[in-house]
């Protein structure tokens, strides 16, 4: 029979520190060639099937009983060529790759535009005193895009009002007939309020769309750039190459979506980032390749959540983190396609153009009836025209903001936030 202070000591050791930590000897996970004892922590999120606890091998466990964060980083180091070979095909994209996907379109523009990321020299030139900003935009007058637009349809009523003015110097009584008419008495001016009406509504409802768009592409990035860091931080350790196919498909997905957007072809830089296999099937593809893209990253975050060979599942608090950044970026691609495919009623904008159209046929009659002299008229029918029109252009523009996006600099941007994660991931000092 055994001493009492036997008892005693083993209910000491089994109330101990190591009471979160209950040592088994299973088999090995298939795969690996060397035999190793391992051990489920209690503490953990994750859970193997009938145990409740989390399998950690022994060795990467110190002598107090603790995770080895020093393991941890040697398995990341020990991938350090593919680490290297990923960071060199993300930065081919912006060196080699030359395509209308990674060219910025603001190359176009000749003046400040929405086109391109803003800094700041770009805004003390925006913010400017009134009187250079003013001075500024009137003689860069002849750079705008929206004006050079317009403008053949200015020209077209200008034509129309210098017939009218004719037409009524050849024949005296048609303004004598304007001045009694009813147009003087304020029945173009009717016209005036529907139609401004409508020219705000429409412009208000573009600029809510530019918006929508813009903050989508801003929570993508930082979706992005979040995945990045989990995987590099969680996956990374245990199963470096899952991570870093993570991280290419995380690169790709910008310029997928971009392409999909603007219609553009996105398959050289798939097969850059993307090795041969991962990039024939996704060009296989016939649905979206954003939607594949993230298709693929589920299937990953599904083998990280449920290890494979030797490596460990990650916490399932961490799996749920991901997976809501995953979401995100579907709630992206989902927003971005409902501006795609739905645009503000083409009725509303075919009653805006009408309703323009006969207002500015009338004005020249109207402009007579008050008693102007003809060449008044057509300077005035000129410069509402111009107005009119320019503001209904600027609606049209707007109302499709993909063009009109800065989203070749935003997806570098995406693409640099996750070369970032793993660059310091790569260069973290360690623990």
């Amino acid at each position: 029979m055994l001493p009492p202070n036997i008892f005693v000591a083993l209910a000491a050791l089994w109330s101990s520190s190591w009471s979160s930590i209950v040592v088994d000897a299973i088999p090995e996970p298939p795969g690996t060639t060397h035999s190793s004892t391992y051990l489920y922590h209690s503490s953990s999120q994750h859970h193997s099937p009938g145990r409740g606890r989390a399998l950690i091998p022994l060795h990467r466990v110190s002598a107090s009983g603790k995770m080895n964060d020093q393991h941890f980083i040697n398995s990341w180091l020990e991938n350090e060529e593919a680490v290297d070979a990923f960071l060199y095909d993300a930065s081919k994209i912006f060196t080699h790759v030359n395509t209308s996907l990674t060219t910025p379109c603001y190359l176009i523009s000749r003046d400040s535009s929405y086109t391109k990321s803003w800094t700041n020299e770009d805004w003390e030139r925006h913010c400017k005193p009134p009187l250079r900003r003013y001075l500024r935009h009137f003689l860069s007058w002849h750079k705008s895009t929206t004006a050079a637009a317009i403008m053949p349809f200015v020209l077209l009523a200008v034509c129309w009002a210098i017939i009218v003015c004719g037409m009524s110097e050849v024949f005296p009584s048609i303004t004598a007939y304007l001045k009694r008419a009813s147009l003087k008495s304020g029945l173009l001016a009717s016209f005036a309020s529907p139609l401004a009406l409508l020219l705000t509504l429409k412009t208000n409802r573009a600029l809510d769309r530019l918006l929508d768009a813009r903050k989508a592409w801003g929570q993508m990035t930082r979706a992005t750039r979040a995945l990045a860091g989990m995987s590099c931080a969680y996956v990374a350790p245990t199963n470096g190459p899952l991570a870093l196919l993570m991280c290419r498909y995380l690169a790709v997905f910008p310029w997928t979506l971009k392409g999909r957007l603007r219609g553009e072809s996105d398959d050289e830089v798939i097969h850059t980032l993307l090795p041969p296999e991962e990039a024939e099937w996704l060009l296989s593809q016939n649905t979206q390749r954003p939607i594949a893209v993230l298709s693929r990253v589920r299937c990953m975050l599904h083998l990280a959540l449920t290890g494979s060979g030797t490596s460990l599942p990650v916490p399932m608090s961490t799996h749920i983190q991901m997976c809501n950044r995953l979401y995100d970026l579907e709630c992206v691609v989902g927003i971005c396609n409902r501006i795609l495919g739905s645009p503000i009623p083409p009725t509303y904008t075919r009653m805006t153009s009408r309703l323009l159209f006969l207002y500015l046929l009338a004005l020249p009659f109207a402009l007579l009836g008050f008693g102007i002299s003809p060449v008044s008229a057509v300077l005035t029918t000129a410069m509402t025209t111009y107005v009119l029109v320019g503001i209904d252009e600027i609606g049209i523009e707007v109302e499709h903001p993909f063009p009109l996006l800065p989203m070749q600099q935003m997806s570098t941007i995406a693409q640099e936030g996750v070369m970032g994660q793993v660059q310091m991931m790569k260069s973290m000092p360690k623990l």
